[in-house]
């Protein structure tokens, strides 16, 4: 039985832990791995199905977002429900000189692999005005 003063049920709190963070540790975990000519990025995205994953780059940053989309039965009676619908987001900086063409994308088992070409940064030569 809860607690009113501290919202704490014994039965449920050892077995179903509530919190946002229990409920979805796994998501949005990162491994990244250097090689020769490209990084790879092996992010977790589990329940995500591919088309509710949205990929962009700006400013430098490739940008990943995720969402969860459930389906509740109405005729159901739940008991308890820790699978709730979710969106989830993370940035990583890549660089300014990163483009679209040079990133590449696959899911497989609950995994978001990208791979990121590495750019050399391209320094201009400094130019210099003629004095009239």
């Amino acid at each position: 039985m809860k607690n009113y003063m501290t919202n704490y049920d014994p039965f449920f709190d050892l077995f179903f832990p509530t919190k946002t963070e229990d409920a979805y540790h796994n998501m949005m975990k990162t491994d990244i791995v250097e090689k020769e000519d490209h990084y790879e990025l092996r992010i977790n995205v589990p329940g995500v199905e591919k088309e509710n994953v949205k990929i962009s780059l700006r400013d430098g940053y490739l940008n990943i977002e995720a969402s969860i989309v459930n389906e509740v039965k109405e005729k159901e009676k739940y008991l308890y429900r820790e699978r709730n619908e979710g969106r989830f987001s993370r940035s990583y900086y890549v660089g300014d000189y990163v483009k679209y063409d040079d990133i590449t994308a696959s899911m497989n088992n609950g995994v978001l692999y990208l791979t990121v070409k590495k750019v050399v940064e391209q320094k201009s030569e400094p130019k210099y005005i003629a004095i009239n």
